[in-house]
């Protein structure tokens, strides 16, 4: 049976669609503070769809991360790519759920690093998957 990569693929973008999204709201607020500040922007709810958003993407990449470890392991037995994931999930969940999520920069620094891990975890995932298919193939 063929090995299902979607996850690890859908999975590797979305991380690093986060990681991108960490780092450039990171970098925007750290140059023009006044943007989090503006009225106008908390009136919209603008920031609060933000937050519901980051919120929907962890909740996504729970499940994603989920099927794409269980389906990795059943096919290759590697516990390098699981734990990979599973810290950088843990890390993200910490990093969006609790109140650091708006502590500063180093914050969004972390979250860059977690998300960059999670797309290391999931390309982990597809090489190692890769190769247990190469070897039974022998």
């Amino acid at each position: 049976m063929r090995f299902r990569r979607w996850p690890d693929w859908v999975g590797s973008l979305i991380a690093f669609s986060c990681a991108m999204h960490c780092a450039s709201l990171t970098v925007i607020f750290t140059l023009y503070p006044t943007l989090w500040l503006n009225r106008r922007y908390w009136e919209s709810g603008l920031w609060q769809k933000l937050f519901w958003l980051e919120r929907g993407l962890l909740a996504l990449t729970w499940l994603i991360w989920t099927g794409a470890a269980v389906q990795g392991w059943q096919k290759h037995r590697r516990v390098g790519p699981a734990v990979l994931g599973s810290v950088a999930l843990v890390g993200l969940t910490l990093l969006i759920l609790s109140p650091l999520h708006f502590s500063g920069t180093w914050t969004g620094a972390a979250a860059v690093i977690a998300g960059l891990s999670m797309v290391t975890a999931h390309l982990w995932n597809l090489l190692a998957a890769r190769q247990a298919e190469d070897e039974r193939a022998k």
